[in-house]
């Protein structure tokens, strides 16, 4: 009777070990089958990821090789630091576009950070859900209002306003530009901020409140620092936007050749420059190299921006990451 038992027990368990292998063979399989699946869709999105950055490298590359010509022929100080442009002379400085480029841009962020920032805390901290749902579309479509609109209209308000107003000689000035600037990236800055404030989680707001910190506390010292990054990371955006932006300062800037440090006088900035220039410059001559010389010039702002940006971001993660432990 217990050799019976015993010989039971033995099959039982030999069955339920033979039962283990067939699942750890098909679980293999089914590994096997999905890795291979995988490979094929790596491939396919490594190449979708890559189309991008491949663009980039080219346009880059190819900016570069025409640019740096501009080295050999006109000279590297004379180009970057010369305080004159005039193709008819044969003079090409940057330095009044790298300035008028500064100043447009500068005056974009200064009205553009503050009023972002307040909206979207506005828009996630305090307004209605109703309002918030009614307002945050609204705002999304003013990003989509081609840069020329704004251009059009800024000219037709904001510049006639300071001549017929004001007095102003010319409303086409670095502040008119800026000024208009500052309404084309705030859609920018509002919907990334706003996206940051309410990816804070909630249960940092209710230990606030809990502390017995009142709502406009917990948002300017929990909620704000929380989300640092992400405001960061909406900031440098806006400014990227706003360093590109060429058709509405095209319009409104009113262009000057010459070093201007005057806000309220024309000024040209480097992707005006670029637009006005390269349909008159010659394949192959001085200027045409000069005006690709320009782009690098843009092509490595840029670049630091983003940089400096990224930097912030890492800097504002870890820092609120180690106040949080």
């Amino acid at each position: 009777m217990s050799a019976t038992k015993k010989e039971l027990d033995e099959a039982k368990m030999s069955e339920q070990q033979q039962t283990s292998d067939d699942l750890a063979s098909d679980e293999e399989t089914i590994i096997a089958i999905g890795k291979q699946k995988i490979s094929f869709q790596h491939v396919v999105l490594l190449l979708a990821a890559s189309l991008s950055v491949i663009i980039v490298v080219l346009v880059f590359i190819f900016t570069v090789l025409e640019g740096y010509r501009i080295i050999p022929e006109y000279g590297f100080i004379d180009f970057l630091f010369g305080h004159e442009w005039d193709s008819p002379h044969e003079q090409y400085g940057i330095l009044p576009m790298i300035v008028g480029t500064i100043l447009v841009v500068l005056i974009a962020a200064v009205i553009a950070i503050p009023v972002g920032t307040m909206a979207a805390m506005y828009l996630s901290e305090i307004a209605p859900e109703i309002v918030r749902k009614i307002m945050k579309p609204i705002i999304e479509i003013l990003a989509s209002i081609p840069s020329i609109i704004y251009g059009f209209i800024g000219w037709r308000t904001l510049v006639l306003f300071l001549q017929n107003q004001l007095g102003f000689k010319s409303g086409r000035t670095a502040f008119t530009a800026g000024v208009v600037l500052s309404i084309m990236i705030l859609p920018t800055i509002i919907t990334i901020a706003d996206d940051s404030l309410k990816a804070v989680p909630r249960a940092y707001r209710e230990g606030s409140f809990a502390l017995g910190a009142t709502n406009w506390q917990t948002i300017r010292k929990v909620v704000l620092p929380a989300s640092s990054s992400g405001l960061t990371a909406a900031y440098i955006l806006g400014f990227g936007r706003a360093i590109g932006e060429t058709m509405a300062v095209y319009f409104l800037a009113g262009g000057g050749k010459n070093l201007q440090w005057n806000i309220f006088r024309g000024v040209d900035t480097l992707t005006s420059l670029i637009l006005k220039q390269l349909p008159e410059a010659s394949i192959g001559s001085v200027e045409y190299h000069a005006i690709f010389g320009a782009a690098c010039v843009l092509f490595l702002i840029t670049f630091c921006v983003n940089l400096i940006g990224d930097l912030l971001i890492r800097r504002f993660s870890k820092k609120f990451r180690g106040a949080s432990k």
